[in-house]
């Protein structure tokens, strides 16, 4: 989560969606930067207003520039997956996948831990359940909408953002089965529908 006050645009940063890499590129043009989980980085933009509404008030919501980037959901849930197989998760068992098949991942790991994988729509809304977002990237444009962004807040160096944090190889939409398809399918619809009705289209406050 990155806000700045004086550029005025909110990032809201989504899981598995290159946040560290664009935190990287704004973040010394941003007053607040929640860059590490602990503090919030990808808390919602509910979330956000709450704890931070005395900064808000500081600023007219409605003359910040709010964007964030969704992802596909079965490659968002197949990054996850794939992320936490890294053995820095090892210390933590209760994260670490790197023992799991996916079936697992889904019956074992997914019930523990239900904030790493909620739906990601809900990081873009309000407490009303209104987007918020003057521009939702889906993953698969991200250079071209970052491009958009580069223009909006006047940094050019998103154009050419360096890769950080890049999820290990591991199991591919090929590896799944169809019952598991439609489960993450089933679990992310509301994800689905945004990504086809809202994604990449530009919404001026």
């Amino acid at each position: 989560m990155l806000l700045s006050l004086t550029k005025k645009f909110l990032f809201i940063a989504n899981l598995k969606t290159a946040s560290t890499s664009i935190e990287r590129v704004l973040a010394p043009h941003c007053e607040l930067r929640l860059n590490q989980s602990r503090f919030g980085k990808h808390q919602s933009f509910s979330e956000f207003a709450e704890r931070f509404k005395w900064l808000l008030g500081c600023a007219n919501i409605n003359d910040l520039f709010i964007f964030g980037v969704m992802r596909d959901p079965v490659d968002y849930v197949l990054s996850i997956y794939n992320s936490h197989k890294r053995e820095i998760f090892r210390e933590t068992p209760r994260l670490f996948t790197g023992e799991m098949d996916f079936e697992q991942f889904i019956s074992q790991w997914v019930p523990k831990n239900g904030d790493q994988l909620r739906p990601q729509h809900l990081r873009f809304t309000s407490a009303e359940g209104r987007l918020v977002t003057n521009l939702l990237i889906s993953f698969d444009r991200l250079l071209e909408g970052l491009a958009l962004v580069s223009e909006r807040v006047g940094v050019p160096e998103l154009k050419n953002m360096p890769k950080t944090n890049v999820s290990p190889n591991g199991a591919t939409r090929a590896d799944l089965t169809p019952e598991q398809i439609a489960w993450v399918e089933q679990k992310f619809a509301r994800d689905r529908e945004i990504i086809e009705r809202h994604c990449n289209i530009l919404h001026e406050a």
